[in-house]
């Protein structure tokens, strides 16, 4: 017959055998394969004989195909499958006694969590474990077994890696499921015994015991709370509370913690103070490099000791604060620093990222605390206080040579050589006698005449970005009327910036009306004020911000926008007619050019030092005499 023929009658036996056959294979289960079979054997093993919506879950098949098989299987297992029954039966009873003591250490575990009010803060064990465990992350790691279930390794790893309290314990995050299970089975198996210990107290009636445990508990209680205390007077900037509230043993255990703090702290402070000492070092090699110093010495900036440092050439000398490599300045101006409440309005203060900065305001009492200590010790050394830069001793000063005018290094005489743009000229030549070098450009500053940096080649002189926040300060919400002054003061304070892109850039931010988020009661404005534009606002402290300033901020920034976008679009129609208009002769383009006025939004790329290159040298003579 075909095989279409066979898969319809399904037997090619008589018809009353064949309908006998149909009948058993229908009682049978005859549509279920030997992988089935096997996945069920497993299953069994996994949830237990009972918990037959599990098996059918595990299965993938509904639970009415699955209940009836599994009657079966138990029913007819031990006279149809014989050699093969003890071996199954064996994997399954093994399997139904883990889910046992998973049942009972889940039910003994909740049992001693709930004993606590508040497990995660007040859960304690008679024995402490090893060292590698704190207690913190024994209690947060049952917590998280008693929340998810005794056997889901998984969801407990994931609940200890999103825990806030363990966010930068390492050790807890890098921990495997595996790892978790062992320590959970020790602590599981610890509470066992505790479980067991409380009951035979209670039942022998032993109120030494009983007084003793809970003297012990109370002094583990007594202690992290003063722990806690300490914490959180120390980061207020004020002394930890003492000591006599707690026994004998918590206060050994205690001294020895903070022994250990101590020289963490210790050696954290030295790494802040070389940090600092980098900063400042690398500021003067980028100075030295304005300068155009021939040698410029980068091996300096490096976290070894050492105070005094001379450049590459030997042509200048600087000192660091001994007080600041060492860490002892940063452990004076911990507690004042901490004890000025954070402002909370800063973006140090509302960023919550990874690293967190220090609140502005702290930052700034920083600075002036470190500029007191650099007077102190300039003062003691007999030097002057003006003009000083925050941990530095001495800066930039030239290298003493000998009676005979060598240089104690041994590249003076290239030294001499290399002729800085800070050196004076000579006082006066006369005609026939000048060299053709240019003298520099002088300043009047509140100390005397000093020379100022006009160019640096083709890099433009403006204001950096680090420096940009100050120069919005100095010029405030309610503007300022020295103009001249202030912009003097900025270039005498920043020698990398010119007075002519200071100027520029007051131009840019400021305007002649003040914002009308700004209060003018009782303000008599003048005549000629600078006010700084409210999209600028952000860049002053929070207490110097007007109401609403957000709002006027925002209007101010869209209305910003459209007058570039018009600058831009009436530049290129202007490059548009003066290219239909090749034809024009070039003293009209030279004539049409001189009328148009320099844009204070655009960007000026030319020095004053550039614009003189260009002049006669009869001129320059003629300046001169």
């Amino acid at each position: 017959p075909s095989k279409a023929f066979i898969d319809r009658a399904r037997t090619l036996l008589p018809d009353e055998v064949g309908q006998e056959k149909l009948e058993l294979l229908d009682e049978g289960f005859g549509d279920w394969t030997r992988s089935q079979f096997f996945h069920f054997v497993k299953a069994n093993a996994k949830y237990g004989r009972d918990d037959i919506a599990s098996i059918a879950a595990d299965m993938d098949m509904p639970e009415e195909q699955v209940a009836p098989y599994s009657r079966a299987f138990w029913k007819y297992g031990p006279t149809e499958l014989k050699d093969e029954w003890e071996r199954f039966v064996t994997m399954i009873e093994k399997g139904e006694k883990k889910l046992e003591k998973q049942k009972k250490n889940a039910v003994m575990l909740k049992k001693f969590v709930s004993s606590f009010e508040n497990p995660r803060h007040e859960m304690v064990f008679a024995n402490k474990g090893t060292t590698y465990f704190a207690l913190e992350q024994d209690r947060a790691l049952l917590c998280a077994v008693d929340t998810e279930g005794y056997g889901n390794w998984e969801s407990v790893r994931e609940s200890i890696r999103h825990d806030n309290k363990l966010k930068f314990q390492h050790s807890v995050q890098g921990m495997t499921t595996a790892m978790m299970a062992k320590r959970a089975d020790y602590r599981i198996r610890q509470v066992e015994r505790e479980l067991e210990a409380r009951e035979k107290a209670l039942k022998n009636q032993r109120p030494a015991n009983v007084v003793a445990a809970q003297k012990a508990l109370d002094a583990i209680k007594a202690m992290e709370k003063y722990e806690v205390d300490a914490r959180t007077k120390e980061l207020q900037g004020e002394e930890p509370p003492p000591m006599d509230s707690l026994d004998a043993d918590a206060r050994q255990v205690l001294e020895e913690r903070q022994k250990e703090r101590d020289q963490c702290v210790r050696r954290l402070r030295e790494i802040e103070g070389q940090v600092s000492r980098c900063y400042l070092l690398a500021e003067e090699t980028r100075q030295g490099i304005y300068r155009g110093d021939q040698y410029v010495n980068f091996s300096n900036i490096n976290l070894k000791g050492g105070t005094t440092f001379t450049t590459a050439g030997g042509e200048f000398t600087f000192e660091v604060l001994p007080e600041l490599e060492s860490g002892e300045i940063e452990a004076r101006l911990s507690k004042p620093l901490l004890k000025i409440p954070a402002c909370g309005q800063c973006e140090n203060c509302i960023d919550k990222g990874d690293i967190r900065k220090l609140c502005v305001r702290r930052m700034e009492e920083r600075k002036r605390l470190i500029i007191a200590e650099t007077k102190k010790a300039l003062k003691a050394q007999g030097k002057p206080t003006t003009n000083i830069k925050p941990g530095m001793i001495s800066t930039s000063s030239a290298a003493v040579s000998n009676a005979n005018g060598s240089s104690n290094n041994g590249n003076a005489g290239n030294a001499k050589k290399r002729k800085s743009e800070f050196d004076l000229p000579p006082a006066k030549k006369s005609k026939s006698s000048w060299d053709g070098r240019k003298a520099p450009r002088m300043i009047k500053t509140a100390n005397g005449l000093k020379p100022r940096v006009t160019s640096q080649g083709n890099k433009r002189m403006s204001i950096p970005d680090h420096a940009f926040p100050d120069f919005c300060r100095r010029i405030g919400p309610y503007g300022t009327h020295k103009r001249m002054e202030l912009i003097t003061a900025f270039a005498e304070e920043h020698p990398t910036t010119s007075v002519r892109q200071v100027t520029l850039k007051l131009g840019e931010i400021t305007v002649k009306e003040p914002p009308a988020c700004l209060d003018m009661t009782g303000v008599k404005p003048r005549a000629f004020t600078f006010y700084l534009a409210p999209r600028y606002y952000k860049y002053l402290p929070a207490e110097e911000r007007p109401k609403d300033w957000e709002k006027y901020a925002k209007e101010d920034e869209i209305r910003w926008e459209k007058v570039k976008e018009e600058e831009r679009l009436k530049k290129a129609a202007s490059k548009k007619d003066k290219n239909s208009s090749g034809g024009d002769s070039e003293s009209e383009v030279g004539e049409s050019a001189s009328n148009v006025s320099p844009s204070i939004g655009e960007e000026q790329d030319d020095t004053e030092d550039e614009r003189d290159e260009v002049e006669p040298v009869a001129k320059k003579l003629k300046v001169e005499s």
